[in-house]
């Protein structure tokens, strides 16, 4: 299947201290580990303390039909992390004028891919509207759902996914 995913969009490239060094298209950063780029995650959390995790669509190009956090995105050349975040939680689940909280800020490597990323979470209890050619299908778990379901194949999470709920805390040892 084709992706919906522009592989021409342009990337900062950066060293591991986050300084720009260069710039390269999604389609080239995707597939060479020693282009690292930016991205930022976004949990949301609900006054019930439940966290939305969202399924990715068959059409990504990383990761499809797998779970992963509430959103994520990858920050284009000229945008910092935080206009991303906010940039993404409104394109990918209809959510704005939130207040992000910043959470931590990391090297993330996978496979064919480097990322620096900046996780945030927010607190919302709105109505979420999926963006269908990125999103299948998502839902809120608390931590146990979420522990349970990773832990039984309920639900398959992204290494992304594993990796972000581990420094909230969430997944250690799994």
């Amino acid at each position: 299947m084709e992706t919906t995913d522009d592989l021409s969009e342009v990337f900062d490239v950066v060293d591991r201290e986050d300084k720009v060094v260069g710039k390269a298209t999604r389609g080239q950063v995707h597939s060479d580990p020693k282009l690292i780029h930016r991205s930022t995650g976004i949990f949301v959390i609900n006054n019930n303390d439940k966290i939305f995790l969202q399924r990715r669509s068959l059409t990504k190009d990383t990761d499809s039909l797998k779970w992963t956090i509430s959103c994520s995105g990858h920050v284009p050349s000229g945008e910092t992390y935080e206009m991303t975040a906010k940039r993404e939680l409104e394109e990918e689940l209809g959510i704005k004028d939130v207040s992000l909280f910043y959470l931590c800020k990391y090297l993330y490597s996978a496979g064919k891919e480097s990322e620096i990323t900046v996780l945030y979470k927010t607190n919302y209890d709105g109505v979420i509207t999926l963006k269908s050619d990125e999103i299948l299908e998502g839902k809120f778990f608390s931590r146990d759902e979420i522990i349970i379901a990773a832990k039984t194949g309920e639900i398959e999470l992204n290494l992304y996914g594993k990796i972000a709920l581990g420094r909230l805390g969430i997944l250690k040892g799994i």
